[in-house]
């Protein structure tokens, strides 16, 4: 179907523009870091909701705002590099900023 190109994978932009195979830029490990960064997200936001003791409630907050700033640099880092798959399978965190 595609001649000597593989199939163009889903991009964010794909909606409003067309995009080919030789262009997507495909890094597995900074996705896979991204992927790790949000899961540590989400555990945190779990285990604050948990957190009793005022120090670990703290604690809680300033590992909040460290995964924040290394998901900040992640996202800079994926942009400089032109990635532009989609993260397929993480569910959406809202509270990101």
């Amino acid at each position: 179907m595609y001649a000597g190109h593989e199939k163009p994978r889903r991009t964010l932009l794909s909606s409003r523009l067309a995009r080919d195979a030789e262009h997507e830029r495909y890094h597995p490990e900074l996705e896979e870091e991204i992927r790790e960064c949000l899961y540590c997200l989400r555990r945190n936001a779990m285990m604050f909701n948990l957190e009793t003791d005022p120090d670990l409630v703290e604690q809680r907050i300033y590992e909040r705002q460290a995964l924040l700033a290394r998901y900040r640099y992640l996202l800079a880092r994926a942009k400089e590099l032109g990635v532009h798959t989609v993260l397929t399978g993480a569910p959406a965190f809202p509270e990101l900023p």
